[in-house]
């Protein structure tokens, strides 16, 4: 089974980071928000050159991955992570983009990189996550009771209503949902800069990670900041797929390195 799901005619590459990379003229390889899997980023190839090709990372606990347990522990993530990244960091030019808690794990991810000595992304895409030291707005959801969760997941617009009122599917993703929500609420995030320019995403309409909250990370990176809102709640990766990858697409065009 693998951490990464190719889209296009990018090369299929295991957990261990086999894998041939093609011609490119940059990679880039998404992280999921909590609960959310590969077909997040389904349509986003189509929507690209192929000379971008979309990488999604599956994480433990849905699809082919299912039957693994989901991440609790950080260090456990980004062991698994830092294994299958090194290498493939040094196959040519890649970006990483996240959103929320997928943001997280790509800002730690970079750090570990560049703390080995790796090449480091062209470009950090965070989206709908607030910048590192930045206090949540709200009470943490991993331990929530049942019906609250729901209701909080049903206002975020975070989970179909089909899939909230369906109570044996809920009941099946409930426990991968709430690990992903625990590794988002106890982060902790490294310290410093990154030799890696950020653009920072956010939706105008998103009261758990708003704009002034996103604006932190212009703290974060030696190099250029960047930041688009779009018109959306926390969810805008949904709502606005089509601007959003547009603006990934243009600063990649721009030149991100």
């Amino acid at each position: 089974m693998h951490l990464l799901a190719p889209f296009g005619g990018a090369t299929a590459v295991s957990r261990d980071g086999r894998g041939g990379a093609d011609a490119a003229d940059v990679r880039l390889y998404c992280f999921p928000y909590a609960g959310g899997g590969t077909q997040v980023f389904r349509g986003w190839q189509s929507r690209l050159t192929s000379r971008v090709p979309v990488v999604a990372v599956r994480l433990p606990g849905r699809e082919q991955r299912f039957r693994e347990p989901a991440h609790t522990s950080w260090d456990t993530a980004l062991a698994e992570l830092t294994a299958a990244f090194a290498p493939l960091s040094d196959q040519g030019p890649y970006a990483f983009f996240g959103h929320s808690l997928g943001a997280r794990l790509a800002y730690e991810l970079a750090h570990r990189l560049v703390d080995d000595g790796r090449r480091p992304p062209e470009l950090l895409v965070v989206s709908a996550c607030r910048g590192p030291g930045r206090p949540p707005r709200h009470p943490d959801m991993h331990s929530l009771d049942g019906p609250a969760l729901r209701a909080r997941l049903r206002a975020m617009n975070g989970v179909p209503p089909e899939v909230l009122d369906n109570q044996p599917l809920m009941d099946l993703l409930e426990p991968m949902l709430r690990a992903d929500l625990r590794l988002a609420e106890t982060w902790r995030p490294t310290p410093g800069r990154l030799p890696v320019p950020v653009l920072a995403l956010c939706g105008d309409h998103d009261d758990v990670d708003p704009y002034e909250d996103m604006i932190d990370w212009q703290h974060h990176t030696w190099k250029e900041f960047a930041i688009h809102s779009f018109p959306a709640g926390h969810f805008f990766l949904r709502e606005q797929e089509p601007a959003v990858v547009e603006v990934i697409a243009e600063r990649l065009r721009g030149g991100a390195r």
